[in-house]
């Protein structure tokens, strides 16, 4: 059974316009990312692009295990593939009227690895408040090295 490694709840509210997550380092990724306007995520060396623009206000969890993690059934939506990290260190990115604003730093551990990745999107609603009135998603972003952790 894959163990949970360390996880980290990005207390800063990501405004309506996530552009997506990126490696610290090399976060001008998420620019050369060409997503389709119906694509919830797309993905390329340090970047990964969420569409994510109908919600006003995004929280996201970061987690790191050593395998893959068991299935959430209970998310909207999910997305699972791979993303190469330079730095191992990842942010949330936005941006507004060419202003950037960025979320906590979570640190995977590792320099240039490929990850395998599996992200879930929940929207928040309540009895007569839908999800569209209350406009607020949670994202859970689940890594794991593909090629397994040192000593497995």
């Amino acid at each position: 059974m894959p163990r949970i490694i360390l996880e980290l709840l990005d207390h800063r509210e990501i405004p309506k316009y996530l552009e997506g997550v990126a490696d610290l380092d090399e976060e001008w990724a998420l620019a050369e990312i060409q997503a389709d306007a119906d694509e919830w995520i797309a993905v390329a060396d340090n970047g990964i692009s969420i569409n994510e623009n109908r919600s006003e206000r995004c929280l996201i969890k970061y987690e790191l295990w050593d395998g893959p993690p068991p299935p959430l059934s209970s998310w909207d939506r999910s997305w699972a593939g791979s993303v190469s990290l330079t730095s191992g260190k990842v942010v949330a990115v936005s941006g507004y009227s060419g202003g950037t604003t960025y979320g906590e730093e979570f640190d995977l551990g590792r320099e240039d690895t490929v990850w395998k990745i599996a992200i879930h999107r929940k929207s928040l609603g309540h009895e007569e408040f839908t999800p569209d009135i209350v406009g607020f998603t949670l994202l859970k972003l689940q890594f794991w090295p593909a090629a397994g952790m040192p000593g497995q």
